[in-house]
């Protein structure tokens, strides 16, 4: 024993020493880099600067006389691609490249196999790398692929760790071949034991030997939940394809459920994606140092039909950074590095000449596959097109926005699937402190900030949220126009995000093997959103001032509550004195709760502001509880009006037939379910209008204990309703 801790003392006493040693020489050696840009104000490191291998002309890559050493390049070579050349990569090889520099121009033939392995591909301002282009994409029979290597980081060179993958500052266009949609809704459930996939619709691309995947799609239950959960996803291989139906080389291990009524109807089905694309670029070992690709500043990008595979450095916990001094010399090295992601838009403004499809950066219909955090990360980049993509198996979030600076990005049509997260969200953030955890917790989708438009896309198996904008912010600077450089004021507009609004979110699904569909906490307006299978909520949130909920779906296992332990609620909303929340069209079936809203002692209205409400008007409810809402103490009044209160009008309600028994009876409307019995304090009623859609059929539901049973009017033989109904 006494051997073994002078050996942990002689280990940590010999770490500390080359930490030092390494600092030391760090502090004094600042390597050469660009100048500074935004997010890196001491500049890239320009991890090819000493080059062995230069280009003297234009001409392909095969030919030993577009190189100045007479030689096609060959293991461990630094080369430049040299300004006014453009170089064509024609070759499939597997000599390992130390590092390329494109300063000129470097394509890939989009007619030929293409294979590389380079550690850095570092592409210059005004330079360009292309690997197909929306004009002339790499052609359907061939594959053009870059692997980063497997390379030990240079940490005097880059103590910042930013090589190893494709760091790009000019402009860079990778297209592949056309897969159409890239993932779309089966029309049958697929089962286990099943080796065919019957799709709602054609498709054009897929083919034999492409991977698709299909989400687990389970209502977790309590003992299935936390870090214990072992997802049902898969991923199988297709052996051929004809029309609408594809058929697999081994049987589905797993039933890949749909919604099964109540009472038995069948309405949402899972999707299937496709994971092929004949443009790649992956690590050479996940296991080892892996690649990972950012694009920086006024970097031009255009990503289509791509797949970034196993990149990303950035491990889903605490990061620990490397530490700069004023002048940029590294005072340490970092063990995580933050924002070294698989796909990274690290304060990219795009070109000062918006792109002809108008938006400042693109990716579409690209795969981002096994990544530790992020899969696609828009950290302070703005105006971008996210459409179409799909990602699969990642940490923290297969989508994220990193600052909640990030502003007037189009999030259309991405599937996101498989995000098992850390379920700890109190874990240090890696911003350094032990604040509460950043897009750690597994998400489909994870929005710092509000400012963007999301629509059309789809959220399975992330085990704590689809999608989830929970932080708010204080103020952050937008742009003031399209390519604006954000960290000057003269270009930017400083906003107060307290109150903000989401700019859109409509059209969006969620579901299997979640835990909250929706997590909100912003204002604006959430439109058409459909959850299923949540195993806690389908919405949860509390706006800064207004919130308007148009036409929500969300469907249960009706299975499940038949465990009183599991009490999944459909529309959670916080306590919400002095806001404004409109709840109109929910369709809410087969859960414990369709809305729940507490309330809390000692609560008086915000400064500046009023009551609260709560109005849900024109929805369905068939939940083992339809409403259960905790309204205002009658104390908690601000010139005679309460601070929260809730009305429901033109709704129906209808009972669910459960086969165990609970501790709560089945009921519509309650002030009864959650609460604590013979609370002493009265409280507001329920104001509720045309029952069940009944015209005049208005009535108020008070808490058991309170309400005014010696008038006449007041009874409880109202059916389901869970306290006294007084007309």
């Amino acid at each position: 024993m006494r051997l073994r801790h002078k050996l942990c003392r002689f280990t940590v006493a010999l770490a500390i020493f080359i930490s030092e040693a390494i600092s030391l020489g760090l502090a004094q050696n600042l390597p050469a880099h660009t100048a500074g840009v935004s997010g890196m104000p001491h500049g890239v490191p320009l991890l090819c600067s000493d080059p062995n291998v230069v280009s003297t002309a234009s001409g392909n890559w095969s030919n030993p006389q577009t190189w100045s050493t007479q030689r096609v390049p060959n293991t461990n070579d630094r080369i430049t691609i040299s300004r006014n050349h453009t170089v064509i990569y024609d070759v499939v090889a597997n000599t390992q490249l130390d590092c390329i520099e494109v300063q000129g121009h470097l394509a890939f033939s989009p007619d030929v196999d293409t294979h590389m392995r380079v550690g850095t591909i570092m592409v210059l301002e005004e330079s360009r790398l292309e690997v197909g282009t929306f004009a002339n994409p790499i052609s359907s029979n061939v594959t053009a692929e870059i692997v980063i290597t497997d390379q030990s980081i240079n940490p005097m060179q880059d103590p910042g760790q930013v090589g190893n993958g494709i760091v790009g500052l000019g402009t860079v266009t990778m297209h592949g071949a056309i897969k159409s949609p890239t993932f779309l809704r089966v029309s049958r459930e697929p089962l286990k034991g099943q080796t065919e996939i019957e799709l709602e619709q054609p498709v054009a691309g897929w083919t034999t030997g492409d991977y698709v995947v299909i989400p687990d799609t389970r209502q977790l239950r309590e003992m299935e939940g936390g870090n214990s959960y072992v997802p049902q996803t898969e991923k199988v291989q297709i052996a051929s394809v004809s029309g609408t139906v594809i058929r697999l080389v081994t049987p589905l291990q797993y039933d890949h459920r749909g919604t099964q009524g109540p009472p038995s109807e069948q309405d949402f089905l899972p999707h299937v994606g496709n994971l092929n694309r004949n443009v790649i670029v992956r690590s050479e070992n996940p296991a080892g140092t892996r690649g990972h690709t950012i694009f920086i500043s006024r970097a031009d990008v255009d990503l289509r039909y791509t797949a970034f595979k196993n990149l990303g450095r950035t491990k889903n916990g605490t990061v620990d950074s490397a530490q700069f001094d004023t002048n940029g010399r590294a005072r340490r090295i970092g063990t995580n590095q933050l924002g070294r992601y698989a796909v990274h838009f690290h304060h990219t403004f795009g070109p000062k000449a918006t792109p002809s499809n108008g938006y400042q950066f693109t990716l579409i219909g690209n795969v981002v596959e096994s990544a530790p955090k992020w899969g696609i990360t828009i950290h302070r980049s703005h105006y971008g097109l996210i459409q179409d993509n799909v990602v699969y198996d990642t940490g923290g979030a297969g989508i994220a926005t990193e600052d909640g600076s990030e502003s007037f990005n189009l999030f259309d049509h991405n599937f996101s699937l498989q995000s098992v997260g850390r379920r700890n969200s109190l874990l240090n953030n890696g911003y350094g402190g032990s604040a509460k955890g950043v897009g750690i917790e597994g998400a489909g989708f994870w929005f710092r900030g509000p400012n963007n438009y999301i629509r059309n896309n789809v959220a399975a198996s992330a085990t704590t949220y689809g999608f989830a904008l929970p932080e708010s912010l204080g103020s952050v600077r937008t742009p003031a126009f399209k390519g604006a450089d954000t960290s000057r004021a003269s270009e930017s507009i400083r906003v107060d995000m307290a109150d903000a609004a989401v700019l859109e979110f409509v059209d969006n699904e969620a579901y299997g093997a979640i835990q909250t569909g929706l997590e909100w906490v912003w204002n604006g307006a959430v439109s058409n959103f459909s959850v299923w299978h949540p195993s806690r909520h389908g919405f949860k949130g509390i706006p800064p001032a207004q919130l308007k909920i148009n036409q929500l779906t969300v469907r249960g296992d009706p299975t499940v509550l038949d465990d009183p332990k599991e009490n999944p609620v459909g529309i959670s909303i916080a306590n919400y004195i002095s806001r404004q929340i409109e709840v109109t069209g929910a369709n809410v079936q087969a859960m414990r709760i369709g809305i729940l809203s507490p309330f809390f002692y000692g609560q008086t209205p915000e400064p500046g502001r009023g009551s609260g409400s709560l109005l849900i008007k024109n929805g369905y409810f068939l939940n083992h509880v339809g409403i259960s809402i905790a309204t205002s103490y009658a104390s908690n009044a601000a010139d005679g009006i309460p601070v929260k209160r809730a009305e429901v009008s033109d709704s129906v309600f209808e009972t669910m037939d459960l086969r165990t028994a609970t501790d709560w009876p089945t009921e519509s409307i309650s002030m009864n379910w959650g609460m604590t019995p013979r609370d002493s304090e009265p409280r507001h009623p329920i104001d509720v209008y045309d029952y069940n859609q009944e015209p005049g059929y208005n009535f108020k539901v008070y808490y058991s204990y309170e309400a005014p049973r010696d008038t006449a009017p007041c009874h409880d033989t109202i059916p389901n309703i869970g306290g006294w109904a007084c007309q």
